[in-house]
């Protein structure tokens, strides 16, 4: 098992403060080895593996799954398809666009996305190909490269949706419906998951479920707050963290569940 205690942060403030105190509960509990089973019956302060150490989120229980249609293939929602000034989801996309158009906050009619940009420590909100909101992020300890295994302290790369979402002990999470489908194939050709876990985890997200968060891939990766950006360093376990007030519009303008064909109604695009 690796320790549950995430690297703390430059310039710590309140909120990173009482993160550290959680932090230094848990090991002083020796509860880092919590699985996720456990972890929807009690709350408990800190996630297993890869993912955020949430209190709320896993007394809350983790809330219902958001129900969604089911999707019509079996390896997982249709993927997004970019626009044609849009960079593909795998590729680093250079700079992101500078231009905002913060009007379709409550008006976007198009597609929803929700892209990071880890080399930048950007976050942005788009509606189609337009970004409407911009926030500075922070990411997992170890932020270069995409997310293989539990503990590793990386931010997963690739295209996500969002689960569920909940009020949590960092304000705000919405939580990544980690590990896709290609983080899957990895895990499996790696020996880091078995067929078994690799299948399960395909046919969750053929029906827009969350996949099973108990796998070596690790778990519980999500969006937050509690801060972000370059005063704050990149001090989560996997998570993108910003500030609270900026939690809030993201939390506000993601749009849950699957329409009929099985794509989500806000997908999650994190670029290296």
């Amino acid at each position: 098992m690796t320790p549950c205690s995430p690297r703390v942060p430059r310039r710590p403030g309140p909120a990173r403060a009482r993160h550290l105190g959680l932090a230094l509960a848990l090991l002083s509990a020796s509860a880092c080895s919590t699985s996720f089973a456990d972890a929807t019956s009690r709350a408990a302060p800190h996630a297993p593996s890869g993912g955020e150490d949430d209190p709320a989120a896993k007394g809350a229980a983790l809330a219902p799954q958001v129900p969604a249609a089911p999707g019509p293939a079996a390896d997982g929602p249709a993927a997004h398809e970019p626009a044609a000034d849009e960079p593909a989801a795998d590729e680093p996309g250079g700079e992101p666009p500078t231009e905002l158009h913060p009007e379709l906050y409550t008006t976007c009619a198009d597609a929803r996305r929700i892209v990071v940009h880890k080399a930048a420590r950007i976050l942005e909100l788009h509606c189609g190909a337009r970004v409407v909101r911009r926030f500075e992020a922070s990411l997992g300890f170890a932020p270069v490269g995409p997310k293989e295994q539990e503990g590793d302290g990386r931010t997963p790369e690739g295209e996500y949706f969002i689960s569920r979402k909940f009020p949590s002990g960092f304000h705000r999470s919405l939580q990544l419906a980690y590990p896709n489908a290609a983080d899957a194939a990895d895990g499996l050709a790696r020996g880091t998951i078995t067929r078994a876990e690799h299948d399960a985890i395909v046919r969750a997200l053929a029906g827009c479920r969350e996949p099973p968060q108990t796998t070596g891939l690790g778990s519980l990766l999500q969006l937050h707050g509690h801060g972000g950006g370059a005063d704050a360093g990149d001090w989560t376990l996997g998570c993108v963290a910003v500030d609270d007030p900026e939690i809030e519009e993201v939390y506000a303008f993601h749009r849950p569940g699957c329409d009929p064909d099985g794509r989500p109604r806000t997908s999650v695009v994190i670029r290296p």
